[in-house]
């Protein structure tokens, strides 16, 4: 590790935070003491940083196997504007580039390497990385490892190997979507050493989410255009089941005058490049997309996911719709289906898997899709206890609005003590709120933040009304000290565990 240099100078030099978010900082400590790490991130909460500032602290270079390269450029880009030396592989160089880069790496001037699992596997590409000084290995959508994970590429298993040739080099697995199943799948495909796990929450209290079954395309197409026109002025993406649907539905949405764009595979690189960068920098609102686009894109202010047609799998779904709403702020999440998508889907199931161990599994998955469609329960409940985690009635769902009324679903009252309310009511606006707008929802003043987050039905709006605001933020403070609540940046966050 370069001497003189902490955790969080190092995060404060490169990256111009003060605040890390859940878990990071502690997922950085292992990294940086040489430990095995397996990370479950939701989408949105800094998986990245916890490889890169390691990077940055250590001696040598880290390899960052990533399957995208959308991914891989947003990060470098973000990357070499702070003076740091990236570089990445990938099919689309040229044998002179290659050769550059790969020169670069043996005379130790890489600090972070990007390469694809392709390219990761083979053997020309482990001979040089034997000339290099290697300090840490970050596998980035690990769930991609396992065969029980919802996007299995066989090549990922034989990033095993790297182990093998690497014996002292640490691994640091990161996913946004993994079961127990999964995990422990990761853990013995990369042969980690007792690795440190960190699972954070799958819960994103902000998101909205609403299900549609319409069966008439024609009509589900009217009613997305619709509602991308009430909302023309924000950000969405839109999923849709083929290359052929996003052509389709974008020319629709344009036909609307609104400023919308396909994403898929079978547009030429510099296309695809430039519609990622139009939707970065708002001159493109809509992207209608197949299941490629959003991964690794740092775009906190996308308002909306409408899936067009049935996912083939739950964590597909939690994935994509968690690329909304990054902010903190509310979202919203619609899903369009049909029986005849749930038929579609496994007949492609069957041709893709025929013959396959993996056959079952995805049949499994797509009837546990379909069942979340069609259930009249919860849809936060479905989606966390998929995960493991366990959540009453949200409040902020479709199925809950039904039962419920449009009434917002209460938590256990507030007590008489003012630090045991302000912890409670940290875990309802969880980063939503800055500490003057905490401490005003808390004394039950209305401002516009906390009306348009529908917070002023909350229980605890108000739970502290007759304290004064001086001693409410005095506290809020003192819990911060002890470590009972968070203060990312000028927000407060509720504690997550360690798990």
């Amino acid at each position: 590790m370069k001497k003189n240099q902490t955790v969080q100078a190092t995060l404060e030099k490169y990256f111009h935070h003060r605040n890390f978010r859940p878990n990071q900082e502690e997922i950085i400590n292992e990294i940086v003491e040489g430990h095995d790490v397996l990370a479950v991130m939701a989408t949105g909460g800094g998986k990245s940083l916890c490889y890169q500032l390691p990077a940055l602290m250590l001696e040598g270079m880290t390899v960052v196997i990533s399957p995208l390269i959308a991914l891989m450029k947003n990060q470098v880009d973000l990357l070499s504007s702070q003076n740091v030396k990236v570089e990445t592989l990938n099919s689309l160089q040229t044998y002179d580039e290659r050769q550059r880069i790969e020169k670069e790496m043996t005379e130790g001037l890489v600090r972070i390497l990007y390469v694809s699992p392709e390219r990761a596997v083979t053997k020309a590409f482990a001979d040089v990385l034997m000339k290099c000084r290697v300090s840490l290995f970050a596998v980035d959508e690990a769930h991609c490892i396992s065969m029980w994970g919802h996007q299995f590429r066989p090549e990922y298993r034989e990033i095993k190997n790297l182990r093998e040739k690497f014996p002292n080099v640490p691994f640091a697995a990161f996913t946004a979507t993994a079961t127990k199943r999964v995990r422990d799948d990761i853990v013995k495909e990369l042969k980690m050493d007792s690795p440190a796990e960190f699972i954070g929450s799958f819960d994103r209290k902000n998101l909205f989410y609403s299900v549609y079954n319409e069966v008439n395309p024609d009509v589900r197409t009217k009613k997305i255009v619709s509602f991308v026109a009430a909302n023309k002025n924000v950000s969405g993406i839109i999923y849709c089941f083929s290359r052929a649907a996003t052509e389709e539905l974008a020319l629709r949405l344009r036909s609307a005058n609104i400023i919308a764009s396909p994403y898929h595979a079978g547009l030429a690189t510099p296309e695809r490049n430039r519609i990622q960068d139009g939707f970065i920098n708002n001159s493109i609102k809509v992207v209608c997309a197949t299941v490629a686009f959003g991964m690794g894109i740092d775009k906190p202010d996308v308002r909306y996911v409408i899936h067009a047609h049935m996912p083939k799998d739950i964590e597909s779904y939690y994935q994509e719709t968690g690329r909304a709403g990054r902010d903190g702020l509310p979202a919203q999440c619609l899903l369009f289906y049909s029986s005849s998508d749930r038929q579609k889907i496994l007949r492609m199931t069957e041709s893709e898997f025929a013959g396959s161990g993996r056959l079952n599994i995805a049949r499994e998955k797509v009837e546990q899709m379909y069942g979340y469609c069609i259930s009249p329960k919860c849809r936060r409940h479905i989606l966390l206890s998929y995960f493991g985690e366990e959540k009453d009635l949200c409040g902020n769902c479709d199925n809950c609005v039904k039962k419920l009324g449009a009434k917002t679903v209460k938590p256990k009252a507030p007590s008489k003590n003012p630090a045991k309310d302000i912890v409670s009511a940290a875990k309802e606006t969880d980063g939503l709120l800055t500490v003057p707008e905490f401490v005003s929802f808390l004394l039950g003043l209305e401002r516009e933040k906390t009306k348009k987050s529908g917070l002023t039905a909350n229980v605890y709006f108000g739970a502290a009304k007759g304290c004064s605001r001086d001693d409410l933020t005095v506290e809020v403070y003192e819990l911060v000290k002890k470590g009972k609540i968070i203060l990312e940046g000028r927000n407060i966050k509720r504690v997550r565990g360690r798990r």
